[in-house]
């Protein structure tokens, strides 16, 4: 058998670091993060304790790559919203292309979503949690404003509470809860207001 490539070598990382990220969502969303040892997140995902460690410094170190990669959702659904012209995305547009992200990467929302609001969780984050929604504030406030929504700087803070409680709602019950009726009665909502363009 010959050696790995470095390609080879760099998808297996990548791939063993996925399954680490799944088993600490999926065990501190069951037992709340300060229970979660990093013992039982190496077990979970069939890595060894030492090996966890040369992918996450710390378990602090590996909550705020599961945080990241909850960002880095959002980011990619401004970037779906935006791929329709110049300027900031429309309100409709953002609101649309939140919930194609958390239906696309349901089982990691249902699990996000049962992880950051524990209070350890927010001790741990901290001044990031608060930059990062900070910044998707910003951005939704910035389409508003684009819109000529007057006040932009509370609708927007209106605004991504509502597509969070939608999509926080969807992945509670994703079989039985409306996802497509209550985005359009949002968009609606909005467009009735004048908020969008």
């Amino acid at each position: 058998m010959s050696p790995r490539t470095p390609e080879q070598n760099q998808a297996l990382r990548e791939e063993t670091r996925g399954r680490i990220i799944r088993a600490a969502l999926a065990l501190s969303s069951s037992n709340g993060y300060e229970r979660t040892t990093v013992r039982a997140i190496a077990e979970a995902a069939g890595v060894a304790q030492g090996l966890m460690y040369s992918h996450f410094a710390s378990k602090e170190d590996l909550l705020r790559a599961i945080f990241q990669q909850s960002i880095q959702d959002v980011f990619a659904s401004f970037a779906l919203a935006a791929s329709g012209g110049a300027g900031p995305p429309t309100v409709e547009a953002i609101i649309r292309a939140a919930c194609v992200t958390v239906r696309e990467r349901l089982d990691f929302w249902r699990l996000s979503y049962g992880v950051r609001m524990q209070q350890p969780v927010l001790a741990a984050l901290g001044p990031e949690l608060t930059a990062w929604v900070e910044t998707i504030r910003q951005t939704l406030e910035r389409s508003l404003r684009a819109a000529g929504v007057a006040a932009p700087e509370v609708e927007a803070r209106l605004l991504f509470a509502a597509i969070d409680g939608v999509c926080q709602h969807y992945v509670i019950d994703p079989e039985g809860y409306p996802l497509e009726a209550v985005v359009d009665a949002l968009v609606a909502r909005y467009t009735r207001q004048g908020a969008m363009a």
